[in-house]
């Protein structure tokens, strides 16, 4: 019996009433995340932890009260969701002495002045541990390059106005410690990881010096640093459009920024695994040719597969191109 060619089947289109449905849910979880305490605070111009090394020139924009654009919210309401049934699921099953979103203040004595900055920390161990969590595509980003600057500033910040705060009772904050803890939103990668570390005064003092630039600014009228890669302010950003819109594409620029540069180096040892793995394919497939049977963990066997010819459209997609540079 010959191969049937069996074609895929094309996307099937929403009726009215389906499209219509699908927009309300999709809307209301637009509605839903910009309705979130974080939301409300950026639209109050308050700036809190969580705002701290990401982009001066978006908090300097904040503090001006400049009104933003609209942007997507879904990968954030995602990672608000998990991140909120992790906190509940902790709370749940953990032991009594862990405590979710507590607020804090750290005091930030810059040349500036004295800052007072206010926070959530996701989870916090009284015993002496501030958890952060995290969501990502995929967990080799996180294991490969740790946190950003703007989560070391976060989870730092956090346990220094935890600290303050009195949750860990007498205990020294040099011997508290900080954590981020990530999440496949994907789901691919069906376990959590975890970066942690004691915490840091320097770390905290290298937020305080990073604000006193943005104070600067502001007050001088001038622009600040604009610190994360362009087409990732086009994401997440609603200043993007008026901030980076003038700016010079580079695409054949030095690319600097740690993530991006974990995930070019993820990339090309995938590829690398990819051709090691066929090779070593190959070679065991060649001194296995004719065998059938099992080892007792796998079973091998050959059929016949008959000449086929395959015609189908491909659909268009972006192809992302790498090579060594010599």
């Amino acid at each position: 019996m010959s191969d049937q060619i069996v074609e895929a089947s094309p996307a099937r289109p929403m009726t009215d009433a389906e499209t219509t449905l699908a927009q309300t849910i999709y809307q209301a979880v637009q509605w839903h995340s910009t309705r979130s305490e974080r939301a409300q605070q950026a639209a109050e111009f308050r700036a809190g932890i969580s705002d701290l090394g990401f982009c001066s020139e978006r908090l300097r924009r904040m503090l001006m009260q400049m009104q933003p654009d609209e942007v997507d919210m879904l990968p954030a309401a995602w990672g608000t969701a998990i991140g909120q049934f992790a906190e509940d699921a902790v709370m749940f099953h953990g032991t009594a002495g862990w405590v979710s979103q507590p607020e804090v203040t750290v005091v930030l004595r810059g040349d500036g002045g004295t800052y007072r900055v206010k926070g959530h920390p996701d989870l916090v161990d009284v015993a002496g541990v501030v958890v952060d969590l995290k969501t990502s595509r995929g967990l080799s980003g996180p294991e490969r390059t740790g946190p950003s600057q703007q989560q070391q500033f976060q989870r730092h910040c956090y346990a220094a106005g935890a600290h303050a705060a009195g949750l860990f009772g007498d205990l020294p904050i040099e011997d508290v410690q900080v954590a981020n803890v990530w999440f496949d939103r994907a789901g691919d990668d069906r376990y959590a990881y975890c970066h942690m570390e004691p915490f840091s005064h320097d770390i905290v003092q290298h937020a305080t010096w990073w604000l006193d630039d943005v104070v600067y600014a502001f007050k001088h009228h001038q622009e600040a640093r604009k610190e994360p890669p362009r087409d990732m302010c086009f994401k997440v950003c609603g200043f993007a459009r008026d901030c980076r819109g003038g700016d010079i594409g580079d695409e054949q620029g030095l690319i600097t920024d740690p993530g991006l540069v974990g995930s070019i180096n993820t990339y090309a040892e995938g590829l690398a695994l990819e051709r090691e793995g066929k090779r070593l394919k190959d070679q065991a497939k060649a001194a296995l040719e004719g065998i059938h049977g099992s080892t007792g963990e796998w079973a091998v066997s050959w059929s016949h597969v008959n000449e086929t010819e395959v015609s189908y459209t491909r659909g268009a997609y972006e192809r992302m191109n790498l090579r060594r540079l010599k």
